[in-house]
C-alpha cells in the first residue's frame, strides 16, 4: 500500500471517551486577520496547529507582523506594513485567501497572492469585483489565483457582495471595512440568497471581542460602528464544531459516547446545530457552557430530510452517515458545496458509487439510499485534496473495515490529530 494510503480501521465496540477538539479554524483565522489592523500585541489561545493556520501565519509575517507561536498559543504584534510589495502563499486555505484579498485592499503596496492548484480552481471574482468598484487595481485570471491587488480602497457609502456562493466574501469585507482608516460608518450589503449566515454571525461576535461593534439591519445589511476600533486583546479560541461532527456521528453509528471538552452550548458556530440533527435521529445530547456530550442511540429514528444551508461544512458528515440509516435521506441546502476544496456534491456521489451506494442529485440536493453494511464494497476512495472527504468517509469505513483513503495526510489541513483521535475510539 502506498505510504499515503490508509485503510480505515473498523470500530467493533461501543466506546466512552473525552476529546479535546482542535480550536476552531474559522474563528482563529478571523482573529489572526484582525491582528493585521491592530496596534500592539494580541494573544490567541487555543489556536489549532494545522496547515491552514500555518499558511496564514507565514502570510502575516510577510505582511510585517511579529508572530510567535508555542503549542496552541500565538502572540501577534501589528499592524501590518501597508507600503512594501509582498507575495503571499495561501497554500490550500480558501478562507485565508478571501481574508488576505480584503486586507490587500487597505495597502498601497502591491499584494500578490497565490496558492495550491486546488485553490487556484476556486473563484474569488465576486470579492475582487467589489474591491475594483471601490478603487483597487486588480489583476487576476478571471477571479482565480494567482492575482495581484493594489489599494488603498476608497471610501464608499456601502460595499455590496453576492452572498449566494460563500459567506467568506462578506466576512472578508466586514473585517476589512472595520479596519479602514476613514472615521465614517460603513455598511456591507448582501445581495442574492445568503448561504451560511451563522458564519457571518461568528464574524460579528469575534469583532465584538476585539472592540468593534457591528450589527444586522434587517436580513441583508450590516452596519459597522466606525467610532470603534480593533483592540489588542487576549482571546480564547473554542473547539471546532465541524471537527466534532465526526466523533459525534461515530458515537451514533457504534452506540458510543463522546464528550467534547472545549465546545459548549454557548457556541455560535453554525455546525453546532448538527447535534440537533443527531438528536432528531435518536441520540442523547447534553451540554454545559464549556462541554457537549453525545450518546448514540440503540436504533436510528427516521429522518426524511435535512437542510444543511446554514451548516455546509457538516454536510459531508451527514452524506457519509446516510447510507448507514434504515431509510433513504434527502439532504438539501447544498449549493455552496460546489465551491469548496472540491465539488463536494459531485465528488461525494462519485465515491458513494464506488462503494455500491445509490444516490440521486440535483444542483442543491442529494437523496441517498441505505445499504446493508456487509454489502458496502471495498474501495480506495479519492479525497480530491479535500480534508473533509477523508474525515467524512471514515464514518463508513468504521462500519466496514474495507475502505481505504488515497491520502491520509490530507486531514492535516485542519485536523492533524484526526486519525489519532479516531483510533482512541477503538
Amino acid at each position: 500500500m502506498p505510504d499515503n494510503q490508509y485503510l480505515i480501521p473498523k470500530i467493533d465496540n461501543p466506546f466512552d471517551v473525552s476529546i479535546a477538539l482542535p480550536g476552531s479554524k474559522s474563528i482563529a483565522l478571523r482573529q489572526m486577520a484582525m491582528c493585521t489592523m491592530t496596534e500592539g500585541k494580541s494573544v490567541l489561545r487555543g489556536v489549532p496547529i494545522c496547515d491552514d493556520i500555518l499558511a496564514m501565519e507565514d502570510c502575516l509575517k510577510k505582511l510585517g507582523l511579529l508572530v510567535t507561536a508555542k503549542e496552541d498559543v500565538m502572540e501577534i504584534t501589528g499592524p501590518m506594513n501597508l507600503s512594501a510589495p509582498v507575495s503571499l502563499d495561501a497554500r490550500m486555505s480558501g478562507a485565508s485567501t478571501r481574508l488576505l484579498i480584503a486586507l490587500a485592499a487597505l495597502r498601497d503596496g502591491t499584494t500578490h497572492i497565490d496558492g495550491h492548484e486546488s485553490l487556484r480552481a476556486r473563484t474569488n471574482k465576486p470579492l475582487l469585483e467589489v474591491l475594483e468598484s471601490a478603487g483597487c487595481k486588480v489583476d487576476s485570471a478571471e477571479g482565480h489565483l494567482p492575482l495581484s491587488i493594489k489599494g488603498p480602497i476608497k471610501t464608499v457609502s456601502s460595499l455590496r457582495i453576492d452572498g449566494s456562493l460563500s459567506s467568506q466574501y462578506a466576512t472578508a469585507l466586514l473585517l476589512m471595512a472595520a479596519g479602514h482608516n476613514e472615521q465614517v460608518n460603513s455598511q456591507v450589503v448582501i445581495s442574492g440568497e445568503l448561504v451560511s449566515k451563522p458564519y457571518i454571525d461568528i464574524t460579528l461576535n469575534e469583532m465584538k471581542k476585539r472592540g468593534v461593534h457591528a450589527s444586522w439591519r434587517g436580513d441583508k445589511e450590516i452596519q459597522i460602528d466606525k467610532t470603534t476600533r480593533y483592540q489588542n486583546e487576549e482571546v480564547l479560541i473554542e473547539g471546532d464544531a465541524t471537527a466534532a461532527t465526526y466523533a459525534a456521528t461515530l458515537a451514533c453509528i457504534h452506540e458510543g459516547t463522546v464528550t467534547f471538552k472545549n465546545l459548549g452550548d454557548q457556541s455560535l458556530q453554525g455546525d453546532y446545530q448538527y447535534f440537533q440533527i443527531l438528536r432528531e435521529m435518536g441520540a442523547t445530547v447534553s451540554s454545559t457552557s464549556g462541554t457537549t456530550t453525545v450518546q448514540g442511540p440503540k436504533h436510528f429514528r427516521k429522518l426524511a430530510t435535512a437542510d444543511m444551508k446554514n451548516m455546509p461544512d457538516a454536510a459531508l458528515t451527514l452524506i457519509a452517515l446516510a447510507p448507514l440509516l434504515q431509510e433513504e435521506l434527502t439532504i438539501s441546502g447544498l449549493s455552496s458545496l460546489h465551491h469548496k476544496e472540491c465539488d463536494r456534491l459531485e465528488c461525494s456521489a462519485t465515491e458513494l458509487l464506488k462503494m455500491g451506494i445509490t444516490s440521486e442529485k440535483t444542483h442543491e440536493t442529494i437523496t441517498i439510499q441505505p445499504i446493508a453494511r456487509n454489502n458496502i464494497k471495498e474501495a480506495i476512495l479519492s479525497t480530491y485534496h479535500d480534508h473533509r472527504m477523508a474525515m467524512a468517509f471514515s464514518l463508513i469505513g468504521s462500519a466496514t473495515g474495507g475502505l481505504t483513503v488515497d491520502n491520509k495526510n490530507v486531514v492535516d489541513k485542519t485536523y492533524p490529530n484526526f486519525w489519532a483521535d479516531y483510533q482512541s475510539l477503538m
